[in-house]
């Protein structure tokens, strides 16, 4: 997989089975294939899910998760989507799913998540998951999630 990310974007959307748009590969590709790739030590390697429109096979995004190094049972998460599909709910869609699993199957008590205070969108994406914003250190915005501040969200 990671080399044909690194092939690029025709190589890459015809092993996941997938077109995959420029704009998205522009943006991610090149972090797949470092991700995929890369050893990181007893540390363990960001996961990307890769999010794809199951009606059009289009690739619209992705969603990164991995352990924190703060504390156990704690992941970081982060997410990406297509310029052309922005706006459009798949960001929450997408991360909302990478995050049921994350509680339900991973064994996650807390998750994080980072966005630059600017980033209306993501605030806004991070508000409708059911995020707390934990902290601003500077111009970013950290986030924290548990099972019982989605369940008070989405009661």
């Amino acid at each position: 997989m990671a080399e044909a990310a690194r092939a690029g974007q025709a190589t890459f959307a015809g092993v996941i089975g997938a077109d995959a748009p420029a704009d998205w590969c522009q943006a991610s590709l090149g972090l797949v294939a470092r991700s995929i790739s890369h050893v990181w030590g007893p540390a363990a390697a960001p996961t990307r899910a890769i999010a794809i429109h199951s009606d059009e096979g289009v690739v619209i995004g992705d969603v990164r998760f991995e352990p924190s190094l703060r504390a156990p049972r704690e992941f970081e998460i982060g997410y990406g989507i297509a310029r052309s599909r922005r706006r459009q709910g798949y960001a929450v869609e997408a991360t909302s799913a990478v995050i049921d699993w994350l509680f339900e199957e991973a064994g996650a008590e807390t998750i994080l998540a980072g966005c630059d205070a600017a980033n209306i969108g993501s605030v806004r994406t991070l508000r409708r998951l059911g995020f707390w914003l934990d902290s601003n250190p500077g111009k970013t915005f950290w986030w924290v999630l548990s099972p019982e501040l989605r369940s008070a969200t989405q009661a």
